[in-house]
């Protein structure tokens, strides 16, 4: 999985140990999903998962390993990225806007993303199919990125990784269904009903956009105008979050209190 501050990595085995000390937990909701990596983790113990974010990488990485059913969707999802790792490098807006204007790619690797990335929009594949490429692709440019794990900036010089060849690899899906959304936490928390909610929101002011904004405009592609030295896409100016907020945090978690259904 891609870096990610704030991951869980070490905590999940403990997470699900404290979930599974609810004998009816089933059903999880997990409301800032972010890598996915949680609401992974409750999946692989056959639990269903409703794993939300408002964020579009995010939300992409909830439905390549949340709903995604390895059973329905692993084989054609070898079969495209084998098809897809083929392409020949052709240079667009990733490379101008991360490989020249910004520097966080070498280019012959920007050149290979934006191919990919081209044809995977150019197929209309289903949701799920659609969703295990974009990871794929996302975790195969995360490995030869040249950042400290954050995309506010990109490093002076490059980092040894940067120099490796962008590499395509299935994403380990799992057997069985679950269900990723692209909502507000308040939002899903009112829509969804389970019988847990793992609540886990940002815990700065930094918005998570901004720091992965190159994987929200690889999987929006919507080429947007950027800005500053770390070529953020304009959003990242305008977007704002209770949950980012001093401030604010306390009525947001409040109100996300009184309306979550588990």
């Amino acid at each position: 999985m891609i870096k990610y501050i704030g991951s869980k990595r070490l905590l999940v085995p403990h997470i699900v140990e404290a979930v599974s000390a609810f004998p009816e937990s089933g059903r999880v909701l997990d409301l800032f999903s972010g890598t996915s990596r949680v609401a992974r983790g409750l999946k692989a113990t056959g639990r269903y998962v409703i794993a939300n974010d408002h964020l579009s990488y995010a939300s992409t990485l909830a439905r390549c390993y949340v709903q995604a059913d390895a059973n329905r969707w692993l084989e054609d999802a070898r079969q495209l990225i084998a098809e897809l790792s083929d392409l020949a490098p052709h240079a667009g807006y990733f490379t101008r806007a991360f490989c020249e204007d910004a520097r966080y790619f070498q280019p012959r690797n920007g050149a290979r993303v934006d191919a990919i990335r081209e044809e995977i929009r150019r197929r209309a594949l289903p949701p799920e199919l659609e969703a295990i490429a974009l990871v794929s692709l996302m975790e195969a440019a995360d490995r030869v990125d040249s950042t400290t794990g954050v995309q506010m900036a990109y490093l002076k010089q490059w980092a040894a990784r940067a120099f490796k060849e962008l590499e395509l690899r299935v994403p380990k899906i799992l057997p069985g269904p679950g269900r990723a959304l692209n909502l507000d936490a308040v939002e899903a928390a009112a829509e969804v009903a389970a019988d847990i909610a793992y609540i886990d929101p940002p815990y700065n002011q930094h918005s998570y956009m901004g720091n992965y904004h190159v994987w929200e405009s690889l999987v929006r592609w919507d080429k947007p105008e950027t800005y500053g030295i770390a070529n953020k896409r304009i959003q990242c100016k305008e977007y704002k979050s209770d949950f980012n907020s001093k401030r604010r945090i306390r009525q947001g978690l409040q109100t996300l209190f009184e309306v979550v259904r588990c």
